[in-house]
C-alpha cells in the first residue's frame, strides 16, 4: 500500500509528509476511506475523479479546535486517505481492463518543449491489451471505445501527441515501442522514429512509431533503420487486420515514412491544430459565437475548444 500512496500523494509535499506519518504510525484511515481501499468493499468503488473532488476541499479543512489525527491535521490525513483510494482505484485491473485512470485534461497537455525531436504522448492503450480506450474531453477521463472484434491485440503501446489534429480529426496517433506495458492515463516523452501511412473510414490516420526518450535501452535508435524489420511488418500486419470483424470499417495501410518527415507531420499536424484554435477564438468573439460553437460541433472542434478551456 505504501508505494501506492506514495505515489498519489507525492506531488504535494503536504500531502507527502502527512501520508508518511500515517504511515509510520500505522493508523487506520477513517472509516468511509477504508472501505473504499478494501478490496473487498460492501458497495462500489466511487470514481477516481469524484474522490479527488472530495479531496480538495479537504486540503484547505482547518479546524476551529486545531483537531489533529496521529499527529497529522485532520483534513489533510482525510486527504491523503481519499487520494491514496483514488490511487488504488485507478491501477486496479481484472482481466487487463482498467476501469478509470486519472491524468490531467488531456487535450490540454503541451505538446513537448522540443518538438518535434522530443514530444509528450498520452497513452491510452497498454500493449497485449484489447481493449482500445479513448480520451474522453466529457468527462475528462479515459473512456473505453471499444474491444478488438478479433484475436488480435495492440502490439506496442498506444497513445497520442496533445495539440496535435490529423484529417480524422483526432489527435495524431503514436505507437510506443518498450520493454514493458505503461499505464494508461500516463505521459511519457517519446523520440518519434518514423510514421506509418494510413487512412481508414475517418479520414487520413498516420501511425507514428516512436520509443522513450529516458530509456537507455533505446538510446541507439534514432531512425527507423534502427528499427527490426519485422516489427515493422507486424504493426502493418495488425493495422490491415485489426477492423476486419467491424462492419462499416476499412483501413488502407501504406508504407513508412522516416525521421525527417515524422517531425514534418508532427509540425503540419500541431499547425493545424493552432489554426482551429484560433478559428474557434475567432468564432468565439463574434456575433453568434454561442450559437454556432455548440451547434453540432465536430470532433476535431470540440477536442480543441476542450484544450483552451
Amino acid at each position: 500500500m505504501s508505494t501506492r500512496l506514495m505515489s498519489a500523494v507525492g506531488a504535494n509535499s503536504t500531502l507527502h509528509n502527512a501520508s508518511r506519518a500515517m504511515l509510520r504510525r500505522g493508523l487506520l484511515v477513517p472509516r468511509t476511506a477504508r472501505e473504499a481501499l478494501s478490496s473487498r468493499a460492501p458497495r462500489p468503488l466511487p470514481p477516481t475523479a469524484s474522490l479527488l473532488r472530495g479531496a480538495r476541499p479537504m486540503l484547505q479543512h482547518q479546524s476551529a479546535k486545531g483537531e489533529k489525527w496521529g499527529g497529522v491535521p485532520t483534513g489533510i490525513a482525510v486527504a491523503a486517505a481519499v487520494m491514496a483510494a483514488a490511487a488504488l482505484v485507478s491501477s486496479r485491473r481484472e482481466d487487463g481492463h482498467v476501469p478509470e485512470v486519472l491524468a490531467a485534461e488531456a487535450y490540454s497537455l503541451p505538446i513537448g518543449r522540443t518538438s518535434p525531436q522530443v514530444c509528450n504522448c498520452f497513452i491510452e492503450v497498454s500493449r497485449e491489451s484489447r481493449m482500445k480506450y479513448e480520451w474522453d474531453e466529457e468527462t475528462n477521463m479515459l473512456k473505453l471505445d471499444r474491444v478488438l472484434h478479433g484475436a488480435a491485440f495492440y502490439p506496442h503501446d498506444y497513445g497520442f501527441i496533445p495539440q496535435t489534429l490529423c484529417g480524422d480529426g483526432d489527435p495524431l496517433d503514436v505507437l510506443v515501442l518498450g520493454t514493458s506495458a505503461l499505464q494508461p492515463g500516463s505521459i511519457v516523452d517519446v523520440r518519434p522514429l518514423g510514421f506509418m501511412c494510413m487512412e481508414d473510414e475517418k479520414g487520413l490516420d498516420e501511425k507514428v512509431l516512436a520509443v522513450p526518450d529516458k530509456d537507455p535501452r533505446f538510446n541507439h535508435m534514432t531512425s527507423l533503420r534502427d528499427v527490426p524489420e519485422h516489427v515493422l511488418r507486424e504493426i502493418t500486419n495488425f493495422f490491415e487486420t485489426y477492423k476486419q470483424l467491424e462492419k462499416s470499417k476499412w483501413v488502407k495501410v501504406g508504407g513508412w515514412k522516416g525521421t525527417t518527415d515524422t517531425h514534418e507531420l508532427i509540425d503540419k499536424t500541431h499547425q493545424k491544430f493552432l489554426e482551429e484554435k484560433k478559428r474557434i477564438k475567432g468564432k468565439q468573439h463574434g456575433t453568434a459565437a454561442v450559437a454556432s460553437a455548440t451547434a453540432g460541433a465536430g470532433a476535431a472542434e470540440r477536442r480543441v475548444k476542450h484544450a483552451m478551456d
